[in-house]
């Protein structure tokens, strides 16, 4: 496989769905990734939306800097009684949400009905 057909390192992007704002997160968000990963969040959330989702399906690592961003932006929208939900989850951030014991700080919905409130 060539360097330029090989899958990208990070990719965001963002989506509107009704009232709510998508971010699609794909590949590694690490140190050096998770300060974009911010800039993105703080401009969707600067939308003022009731609820932003953030898909982590196609996400292959995720470090401290990553759930400290996701952390800020959940209290963040909380405070204007705003939501973030975490979509469908890969398995990598799952096992990291366990082993930091932030798994249910954090509503997770793994399908269109499948959401667990936070806390």
């Amino acid at each position: 496989m060539s360097p330029a057909a090989e899958a990208p390192h990070f990719v965001v992007d963002t989506r509107r769905d009704g009232t709510s704002e998508v971010v699609e997160v794909r590949g590694e968000v690490d140190i050096a990734t998770a300060p974009l990963l911010r800039a993105v969040l703080d401009t969707v959330v600067g939308r003022r939306p009731g609820r932003v989702e953030v898909d982590l399906s196609a996400t292959t690592f995720l470090d401290a800097h990553a759930l400290s961003t996701l952390t800020a932006v959940r209290r963040r929208l909380a405070g204007r009684h705003a939501r973030l939900v975490l979509r469908d989850p890969s398995p990598v951030v799952v096992r990291l949400l366990d082993l930091t014991g932030m798994a249910h700080a954090f509503e997770v919905s793994t399908g269109p009905d499948q959401v667990r409130r936070a806390g």
